[in-house]
């Protein structure tokens, strides 16, 4: 009887906290007709994201991150496979070689694995193929990669590096798409590698509205800008000159009264303002990641 008593609790306490958890997808659904009904549901999911909108402390935010995740299956979305270059980043790391013999061992490796296979294997072979006694420490002994390979690196020492290199480049690429998808809101995206293909990211995003929107988001490529910039000294000495000349050939040509005069000192001012205010933007852009 003991034992039936605590079956009974133990599944009542159950039932509570599915219903607990259940509760959260009932708040955000909720909230999902509401923003359809705004006619602006972006606006409203974004005016609502911090508002504790369940029990007095849970946010719309949290109750989307805590909702049951129903998957493309069942809840719809978006599913993409992104794709590394990884002959472009062989070319990249060998400091864009023009050698016939490198460029046509990429092309063969690019065609041979262009239903999937590891290209940095079949790119290596392909080298061998054209150039053969040709070592690859002669490809990328380069100055950025100095302190990885020499011209008296093996074969083996120098593939090693090139995968390291790509795998790199994959999780830098990998961090991007998880940081631009994160900032976009997306609940429960499923990000990961795939296994065995070199440089291929799978990515899933339920409940995506926007799909076109998101492959911009995706797709965009970061631009680091470098702007000229001037400094306020370096302003002022065109600036001031060029209005001392405009106020003595105006005085000079007796074209200004007291009340012109005054006006136009409000006219340099307002120049003045708007020169520094063009500066400030302009600085403010100097250095922006894109």
């Amino acid at each position: 009887m003991q034992n039936k008593g605590f079956v009974k609790v133990f599944a009542a306490l159950l039932t509570l906290v599915c219903l607990f958890y259940l509760s959260f997808s009932v708040v955000t659904s909720y909230h999902a007709g509401k923003a359809e009904e705004s006619g602006d549901s972006k606006h409203y999911m974004d005016s609502m994201q911090n508002e504790n909108v369940w029990l007095g402390i849970y946010s719309l935010k949290e109750c989307r991150e805590l909702e049951i995740g129903l998957g493309l299956d069942l809840k719809g979305g978006m599913y993409v496979i992104m794709e590394v270059s990884v002959p472009d980043i062989v070319k990249s790391l060998s400091g864009n070689k023009q050698d016939e013999n490198f460029k046509t061992a990429l092309n063969n490796a690019r065609q041979a694995t262009i239903n999937g296979g590891d290209y940095i294997t079949a790119f290596i072979n392909e080298y061998h193929k054209v150039a053969p006694g040709s070592s690859l420490a002669s490809l990328f002994a380069t100055h950025d990669l100095k302190d990885k390979v020499s011209q008296n690196s093996t074969d083996k020492e120098v593939e090693a590096v090139l995968r390291d290199e790509v795998k790199a480049a994959v999780d830098n690429s990998y961090n991007v798409l998880r940081s631009r998808i994160d900032r976009f809101g997306v609940v429960q995206p499923n990000i990961q590698a795939i296994e065995g293909g070199m440089g291929r990211i799978m990515i899933e995003l339920p409940g995506i509205k926007e799909p076109e929107r998101v492959r911009k988001l995706l797709q965009g490529s970061a631009n680091l800008e470098f702007w000229e910039t001037y400094s306020i000294d370096e302003i002022s000495k065109v600036v001031y000159p060029a209005l001392q000349d405009l106020d003595k050939k105006l005085e000079g040509e007796g074209l200004m009264s007291n009340s012109s005069l005054q006006t136009h000192h409000i006219a340099q001012l307002v120049l003045l303002t708007t020169a520094i205010l063009l500066l400030s933007i302009r600085f403010l852009q100097a250095t922006r990641l894109r």
